[in-house]
């Protein structure tokens, strides 16, 4: 059953479109499940309400229908597109062709049409997965997932050198040179993926990452999920892995599992420290599996701060978010430096690095004084001698364990701050009809996409659930409290369609506005 989303701004077409998808509802063939006046608006409904088609006009304020499709599809990649417009437009239909679009019909629509388009979709939905499952395909993508399980494998046993990483580029169809990189982990409970999931799973994130240079993802086994999102800037990266993040709940609860956590580690632009960020990523997603179930962690969340946990030769994990005491930390790190050939003066050089970037990132008095004493350069010549070295290691525990206990101070139990902000905006606005996630994350000034997972994770709810549970519940004060016509309150609780408004309002509380306010006039 295909999942309809329409964004169309005149009222009058929505509603014919409605009637039309609502006798194909009846039919079991499609799914009606939402609609906006505008682009903006759109995208971000769709972001939470992910679609699997949609049917749009050309010409809307904000965002136009060919804008809305592409970066709806950047956004959901398994979205399929019908334009409806009123103007037939070879160079509207040019461009369309270029996006992806299945089909381009023209007002009035009739019943037909509309549902020869949706059928079409249909068609090109299922072959793409019949093609999927032939033999020699379903072979090349196995055989795929098994040279970035090998990767995975052997980037977590040993690590490899950033000349070796650069030359896997072209094979992995990843970006690594000169990108910021972010891990991602998820962690499934002992025994819970069935091996049929198992192999729907694989050929779904192919279909949706297979071609992204952006997204690595690899189911690693049965147990666990894999993956690297890469990004040009620190925060392009970041806002990447929440939507590969986003995508992954989505399918892992789309075939009915709950029992999961997907953690978002830190993010680096340095390919020495990939490692030690996917293995640090997978022990937080470990230790944080029965607490978050189902849930998306982000691993710089945990403290309020960036974290600060590194990953030693032998794995032992250094947390240096905890109370840690300096001495055993030293002790630990130098006896994680010993191998069979003796002190790992390269690995040193590592850890020195990290905890020198760590220190940074804490930004106090006492580091930056540490940082302009010890220039980088200076590292390579510290990690060849071990008396020095541990000599660093005490100044820059010293400063981060100062660091850390500093932010711990500042740091307030409480609501997240940016979802206080949103929530609020909404009961101070909802009766505006303009009122989006992408206008509320533009006004928070962070991304649509981290707004979107950090507001469902602190309220258990949607953005566009919240907003339509505050909007119909003024609505019902309304219906009980004044005798103003139903299409006087949509407009006041901000729906510019009052037929959009009935038609969510019995979806939602199960009778139509007249019926509730009779029932309640008893």
């Amino acid at each position: 059953m295909l999942k309809v989303f329409i964004a169309e701004d005149e009222e009058i077409i929505r509603l014919s479109l409605r009637k039309q998808l609502a006798k194909l509802e009846k039919e079991g063939e499609v799914q009606f499940v939402g609609e906006a006046s505008d682009g903006d608006m759109a995208l971000s409904m769709m972001q939470e309400l992910k679609p699997d088609l949609l049917l749009t006009d050309i010409r809307m304020p904000f965002m136009n229908g060919l804008d809305l499709a592409r970066y709806a599809k950047e956004m959901l990649p398994w979205l399929h597109v019908i334009i409806i417009s009123g103007y037939d437009n070879f160079a509207y239909s040019q461009e369309a062709i270029t996006i992806g679009v299945d089909s381009y019909i023209t007002k009035p629509v009739t019943t037909n049409e509309l549902t020869s388009a949706i059928m079409a979709s249909q068609k090109q939905i299922q072959q793409e997965l019949e093609r999927q499952k032939q033999p020699d395909q379903k072979n090349k993508i196995l055989h795929f997932e098994y040279y970035k399980e090998h990767f995975f494998h052997h980037l977590e046993k040993s690590g490899y050198k950033p000349s070796e990483l650069i030359e896997r580029q072209e094979k992995l169809n990843f970006n690594l040179l000169g990108q910021y990189l972010t891990a991602l982990y998820v962690k499934l409970p002992q025994q819970h993926l069935n091996e049929q999931n198992y192999q729907h799973l694989i050929l779904r994130f192919h279909e949706i990452f297979g071609s992204d240079k952006s997204v690595l993802s690899v189911i690693y086994d049965t147990l666990t999920i894999k993956g690297l999102v890469s990004g040009p800037t620190e925060a392009k990266s970041m806002d990447k892995a929440y939507y590969a993040a986003d995508i992954l709940q989505y399918e892992l609860q789309s075939i009915e599992e709950s029992a999961f956590v997907i953690a978002i580690g830190n993010t680096s632009n340095r390919l020495t420290e990939l490692r030690n960020h996917l293995l640090v990523t997978q022990q937080f997603a470990i230790d944080n599996l029965e607490p978050f179930s189902g849930k998306i962690i982000r691993l710089a969340d945990s403290a309020n701060i960036e974290d600060a946990r590194f990953v030693l030769p032998d794995k032992t994990l250094l947390n240096l978010n905890q109370d840690f005491q300096v001495t055993e930390s030293i002790s630990a790190i130098l006896q994680g430096l010993e191998t069979e050939k003796g002190f790992s003066s390269s690995y040193a050089y590592q850890v020195a690095q990290y905890l020198m970037n760590f220190l940074k990132k804490l930004d106090t008095n006492q580091g930056k004084k540490i940082l302009a004493e010890y220039q980088e350069s200076d590292l390579v010549l510290i990690s060849n001698t071990p008396s020095v070295y541990r000599l660093l290691l005490e100044v820059l525990l010293t400063a981060i364990k100062n660091g850390v206990k500093e932010k711990s101070y500042q740091k307030k139990e409480q609501e997240h701050p940016v979802v206080t902000a949103v929530y609020k905006e909404i009961l101070e606005n909802y009766s505006d009809p303009n009122l989006s996630l992408q206008a509320a994350a533009d006004n928070a000034s962070v991304s649509l996409t981290y707004l979107s997972t950090l507001f469902s994770q602190t309220k258990g709810k949607t953005f566009i659930d919240a907003l339509t549970e505050i909007r119909l519940n003024h609505a019902k004060e309304l219906l009980k409290e004044t005798d103003l016509l139903i299409t006087a309150i949509a407009f006041e609780i901000g729906y510019n369609d009052p037929n959009y408004f009935s038609y969510l309002f019995k979806k939602k509380v199960g009778v139509s506005p007249k019926a509730f306010r009779m029932e309640q006039n008893k």
